[in-house]
């Protein structure tokens, strides 16, 4: 913008002094000519005319060059203002074409001070068209140098870095840019022994090491995009080694039989990633094989619960598997033989339970049926055994007859209900069977007596006193 103020003040500044020089020339051949005529005419006093023109056409050069020269001093302070600082932030003082400049310089002061505006104006436009041309080679060189340091930097070359980023700040030492750059060559110093560590590390295929160092350097310098991407890189590629290793590991629990271990490489897996399709298969051989173990370990549990002739853990422990094996025939069977067996001895028990109801004739068949099915299958159960053989042997209780002694006085009318008359005596024997039975004394002026007995199936005899000696 100078450079083309300043042209065109030098071009306004020749185009006057080519004014001024034709009204020069102009006025001395008026001159010329007025002295020529005036030896023609009479010059008397009446007839002479101030020379008020002439004055105004004397005095212009003068009023040109006042503005000429304020043209000038405002372009020189345009320069000082826009020019000169730069080329000392470029630090052009060390540069041979700086005595040029400043001579230039130099000139252009002088020409001023002689109030030789156009020389000076001249000048300036010479001293500016210099000092842009230096200009744009001290930012070549600083562009250049910022960008050389730049692919120094990013291949982790410190002196090289270091050496152009000196030379891109020596043009140029407030470039905030170039000063960012340096800030981040100097992190070299300590991000170098972390990157070679991690350079040897990826060589060495040691991922986990390598993340280590490369999280390290981000620290310092997390800017780096390129470390951030090989973090994430490194980070899905570790993740991937430890999705497969814990896939292979729960494959070869499964071959070892290790349900537990395998569902606990399954869970680690799955956290790693969801949505592979080697979950899938690994979750279904995980099924089978737990489904596999929890059979063999029921049937086991129910053998060892069999032997010690534990029926009801048996059937708990085939109830467990029995719908991850409806089809097992050891399952089935041995849930069937369970069943069977505690049937029969909760019937057994209910009979024990009331063994005066074996008297009744339908109970009793009833009981005896039972026996005939525990006898069946008491070579499984030493329990249902035992318990059958106490059956057959109450019942042989509970239906023999007992002598039971009938004690009295002679004058008391003796019956047994729902059984038959005694009739009056002092003592006599009848026989009856274990159970409930209700005797009954009567006698003329007295009360009567009624006596609820049990006759116990496990006594050999039994006595009653019935009399009645209460008078009414």
């Amino acid at each position: 913008m100078i450079e083309e103020k300043l042209k065109a003040a030098r071009l306004r500044s020749a185009k006057r002094r080519m004014q001024i020089g034709i009204g020069l020339f102009v006025a001395i051949c008026l001159g010329g000519l007025w002295v020529f005529a005036l030896s023609f005419v009479d010059i008397s006093p009446k007839k002479d005319k101030p020379l008020v023109e002439a004055l105004p056409k004397e005095q212009q050069p003068a009023v040109d060059m006042e503005k000429l020269r304020g043209e000038l001093k405002a372009a020189l302070q345009q320069y000082e203002r826009e020019i000169e600082p730069r080329l000392k932030v470029a630090d052009v003082q060390s540069w041979p074409v700086s005595s040029e400049i400043d001579g230039l310089k130099q000139k252009v002061m002088e020409n001023f001070g002689n109030g030789d505006y156009g020389l000076a104006m001249d000048n300036l436009g010479l001293l500016n068209s210099l000092a842009l041309k230096v200009l744009k080679e001290a930012d070549q060189i600083f562009l250049e140098n910022l960008e050389k340091a730049k692919q120094f930097l990013a291949d982790n070359l410190y002196d090289g870095a270091k050496f152009h980023i000196e030379k891109a700040l020596k043009v140029n030492g407030q470039s905030p840019e170039a000063l960012q750059v340096q800030v981040e060559i100097e992190k070299l110093v300590g991000l170098l022994p972390l990157l070679n560590g991690a350079a040897i590390a990826r060589t060495e295929n040691d991922l986990q090491k390598e993340y280590e160092y490369l999280q390290q350097v981000l620290k310092i310098a997390p800017e780096r995009d390129g470390v951030k991407a090989r973090l994430n890189e490194i980070r899905d590629r570790i993740q991937t080694q430890k999705f497969e290793s814990h896939i292979a590991s729960g494959f070869d629990n499964i071959a070892n039989r290790q349900p537990q271990k395998a569902r606990s490489h399954y869970e680690k897996a799955r956290q790693i990633d969801s949505k592979r399709a080697e979950l899938s298969l690994l979750l279904a051989q995980i099924l089978d094989l737990e489904k596999s173990v929890r059979i063999k370990l029921a049937v086991s549990q129910a053998e060892q619960a069999l032997r010690q002739d534990d029926w009801e853990q048996v059937k708990l422990n085939f109830e467990r598997v029995s719908t991850d094996a409806p089809e097992n025939r050891t399952v089935v069977e041995g849930l069937r033989r369970a069943d069977h067996i505690l049937s029969l001895q909760a019937r057994l028990n209910q009979f024990l339970k009331a063994p005066y109801h074996l008297a009744h004739p339908q109970v009793l068949n009833e009981a005896q049926q039972t026996l005939a099915a525990a006898k069946a299958a008491s070579g499984d159960s030493f329990t249902l055994k035992r318990t059958a053989t106490q059956l057959s042997e109450l019942i042989t209780q509970v239906n023999r007859v007992i002598p039971v002694t009938i004690i009295s006085d002679n004058q008391t009318y003796v019956l047994v209900r729902s059984v038959g008359k005694v009739g009056v005596l002092t003592q006599k024997i009848i026989q009856l069977k274990p159970g409930n039975y209700t005797f009954e004394g009567t006698r003329n002026g007295f009360k009567s007596k009624l006596l609820p007995l049990l006759i116990p199936y496990d006594q050999n005899q039994f006595s009653v006193r019935v009399i009645c000696d209460e008078s009414i």
